[in-house]
């Protein structure tokens, strides 16, 4: 007889069809791999996300709720987006510890109901990365818990401070905390974890070293050299060195690839500056490879206590394409002993950058510093310290 497959109920931040691709989601696509079934569930949806100023991403959430979930890859992946009354977030009222920790008693339909009738309501394995779905340790049956950890999250403004109660509660109550970051050991040991590992950030290293190559439409307008950044542009992103930069490097494109509202507000208004929006994760390759150099350029002196925590998956996928790349110097990229060029300033961001167009470096050390952090490595090591838990 054929043994069931393993069921991984697995809650984000973001849901599937999120512009971001995230840790969480390529774990799950690792999972499926492996032959598992997987519920991916995001945060929820509520009414009062009709003044978000992400429209785009709540009508796509919105969707997907009032489709009562999609199905992907042949049903073995089934995603969903809770409705309910409230949503927790760092804003008046909703950012209350009542709210935190109950929105889902306000779900309609019931958020048990649904993983029971979606076949989930018994799993595997329960995973989190946030605390925001803690709830569903009592009302999921599940043989193993996993919380991962892959920032310092009070270092967001939209953490609310109840957060941190409930982190360290969830912490202290699943089975393995797993953490993306060397450098945030001692935050997640500080939590009171029953046990630990580091399961750093990784890449889909088929995807893109070997995805799209076709030339994006948008290039035909945009000269090389072309120094590209691909991800959130939020905070901690140094928009007045990327500025600077590109007053001072005429000759280069600078283009950024990801959500732009704050991103539109903050950067100069540059001919060789190049604001695209986000794209879709299946094209992002086609931008990489026909780049010159990938950039990181974080604001690691104005918001250290999360730069210091970051391990960029960008970082793997710039190299998995065998682009140069160069970032700004943070604990994390420093002990990773990448290739990537590092810089402290923003005399040394440019300097580092016309290095890095002029003298790409060893392509093949690049490539093969992202071959070793293939997410199915990631998940193999994961699925090994699970099983010798249960020993």
């Amino acid at each position: 007889m054929t043994a069931e497959p393993k069921r991984v109920l697995m809650t984000s931040g973001h849901h599937w069809s999120s512009t971001f691709r995230l840790g969480t989601h390529h774990l799950a696509s690792g999972f499926l791999r492996r032959g598992w079934e997987v519920a991916f569930v995001s945060n929820p949806v509520s009414p009062l996300h009709v003044f978000s100023a992400n429209r785009r991403d709540v009508l796509e959430r919105a969707r997907i709720f009032a489709a009562g979930g999609r199905g992907y890859c042949d049903g073995r992946l089934w995603t969903y987006v809770p409705g309910a009354l409230v949503a927790p977030t760092n804003k008046p009222l909703l950012r209350s510890e009542w709210v935190c920790r109950n929105w889902q008693s306000t779900t309609l339909p019931s958020i048990g109901r649904v993983l029971r009738r979606s076949g989930f309501g018994e799993v595997d394995l329960l995973y989190f990365d946030s605390p925001v779905q803690a709830g569903l340790l009592t009302r999921v049956a599940h043989r193993r818990s996993v919380f991962r950890i892959a920032d310092r999250m009070d270092g967001f403004s939209s953490f609310a401070p109840a957060f941190v109660t409930m982190q360290r509660e969830l912490a202290g109550r699943v089975d393995l905390v797993i953490y993306s970051a060397r450098s945030l050991a001692s935050y997640v040991e500080a939590l009171g974890p029953r046990n630990s590992m580091l399961v750093p950030n990784g890449v889909d290293f088929r995807h893109f070293a070997e995805g799209r190559r076709e030339t994006p439409p948008e290039y035909g307008s945009i000269p090389r050299p072309r120094a590209v950044y691909v991800g959130a542009m939020d905070e901690w992103f140094d928009f007045e060195l990327v500025s600077r930069a590109a007053a001072e490097m005429p000759h280069v494109s600078f283009v950024l690839i990801g959500p732009d509202r704050i991103a539109r507000a903050r950067l100069a208004s540059l001919p060789n500056l190049h604001v695209l929006g986000a794209r879709p994760f299946d094209k992002v390759p086609s931008y990489l490879h026909h780049a010159d150099a990938g950039i990181i350029p974080f604001d690691v002196a104005g918001h250290a206590r999360l730069v210091h925590t970051v391990n960029p998956l960008k970082l793997y996928e710039y190299m998995a394409c065998g682009l140069p790349v160069v970032a700004a110097a943070w604990r994390e990229l420093e002990e990773a002993k990448s290739p990537a060029r590092l810089y402290q300033d923003s005399g040394g961001f440019m300097n580092a950058l016309r290095d890095a167009l002029e003298t790409p470096g060893d392509r093949g050390a690049a490539i093969e510093f992202a071959r070793k952090a293939d997410w199915d490595e990631r998940v193999g090591e994961l699925i090994g310290r699970l099983d010798s838990l249960g020993r």
